[in-house]
């Protein structure tokens, strides 16, 4: 009897532990934010992004510069320019804070940590960095067919797609290549 006792014990443990370790599901491109781009005028769009708050302002950019890429494809160009608006200008990463996580009373060895006599543990007192609001980021882009009528510092949308493209699960023309199921299984 207690030989079963301990198996359901080790079971039971394994079972909670395993389930708490299981990585979840991949988002798809589409997951990762919330997206808007609002066409201006048959050539000019504005594509927005505010990312979750655990994402960090670099990867914020690098995933509107995507979907620049990708709507620029979507509406049949090829190059796309940023525009030197005032609204690109004014954009600042989100705003940080440093945490302090609260000291236990009693360490991991069972005396209390703040008394002179023992060596403080430096690991139970590190801060950590925090974004306070999430990253948004938005973009005016100007969209070009051809090479030749597209400026010099014109992005080439499809050589984006190519390149960042699949990190972020998309083709090189800008399809989303693991589409979320619209009705979830049951």
């Amino acid at each position: 009897m207690k030989k079963i006792l301990i198996g359901l014990a080790v079971a039971t443990t394994l079972t909670i532990t395993g389930c708490a370790t299981l990585p979840s599901k991949p988002r798809t491109f589409d997951q990762l934010g919330q997206f808007s781009n609002t066409p201006l005028n048959a050539k000019t769009y504005r594509i927005s992004f505010v990312a979750d708050s655990n994402m960090s302002y670099g990867t914020a950019e690098e995933i509107t510069l995507v979907k620049a890429a990708q709507t620029t494809l979507k509406n049949g160009f090829r190059f796309f320019k940023v525009m030197d608006d005032p609204s690109n200008r004014s954009q600042k990463p989100p705003r940080q804070a440093v945490v302090y996580p609260n000291p236990p009373m009693y360490g991991p060895y069972g005396y209390h940590r703040r008394h002179p006599a023992f060596w403080p543990d430096p690991f139970f007192d590190a801060p950590q960095v925090v974004n306070v609001e999430p990253a948004q980021v938005s973009y005016t882009i100007e969209c070009f067919k051809d090479q030749k009528s597209a400026p010099q510092e014109a992005f080439d949308a499809s050589l984006i797609l190519q390149s960042l493209g699949q990190k972020y699960g998309l083709s090189p023309k800008g399809d989303v290549l693991q589409p979320e199921p619209s009705t979830p299984a049951k």
